[in-house]
């Protein structure tokens, strides 16, 4: 992909949602100086600033946050917005770092997730405008939505496969590859369990809406023997 000019880290700003539990970017050099949400004679540096996202989304920035990147800490303990995510990442010029993101791990996909992610940035039209969503930028964003998760069981989780399940073993047996959009993912109701696959909705990865957009872009689909990592 070819950028017009170097676009610094720091143009982009990390916002954290109202909820506390999501992660967008805020594009500075278009945002005027928002006005701090402080009380007087409170440091300004420790403010929090009512702006709006990317993506649209109203949340908090603070200079702490740091830039929206790929290393910031603050990102990595929510919930990346994957429709600010690309904007920045086709703005920026990073868009093999943006796939690895989402499909480095997809070894039992066959790298659907990928190829998907290929076709659609030699296809669908680039956005008017640097830093602003469009069909490209969101197209790509719903297919990260759907990357598949290796799930593990119970065990694996707390001591590990070879602990739980012998020497040598470096794969759970009881992994299987899930689509989180599309599966029953338990709330804050569920106590320690909470962000746990519900066992009446888990659904298998590659969802139909994977299916869908590698039909639409000629792309063969995975093995069952690759899907469940034979």
């Amino acid at each position: 992909m070819t950028v017009e000019a170097h676009i610094p880290d720091s143009r982009f700003g990390t916002a954290i949602a109202m909820n506390g539990l999501h992660a967008h970017a805020v594009d500075l050099a278009a945002t005027r100086a928002p006005r701090p949400l402080r009380m007087a004679g409170e440091d300004p540096d420790t403010a929090a600033a009512a702006v709006f996202s990317l993506c649209g989304s109203r949340g908090q920035l603070l200079p702490r946050f740091g830039a929206f990147t790929y290393d910031n800490p603050w990102i990595a303990g929510r919930t990346r917005c994957e429709r600010c995510s690309w904007v920045v990442a086709l703005t920026r010029g990073t868009v093999e770092q943006e796939i690895d993101l989402y499909a480095g791990d997809d070894e039992c996909g066959g790298g659907l997730l990928r190829q998907i992610f290929t076709s659609i940035l030699a296809d669908a039209p680039p956005e008017g405008g640097q830093a602003q969503v469009g069909h490209r930028s969101d197209l790509l964003a719903h297919a990260a939505r759907h990357r598949p998760v290796i799930t593990v069981c119970e065990e694996c989780c707390e001591a590990g496969s070879a602990p739980t399940h012998g020497p040598g073993v470096k794969r759970c047996p009881h992994s299987s590859s899930v689509c989180i959009e599309c599966s029953f993912v338990a709330g804050a109701w569920a106590g320690e369990w909470e962000g746990t696959i519900a066992a009446e909705c888990e659904v298998q990865s590659p969802c139909s809406t994977l299916v869908t957009l590698a039909h639409h872009y000629g792309i063969s689909l995975p093995s069952s023997e690759s899907r469940d990592g034979g």
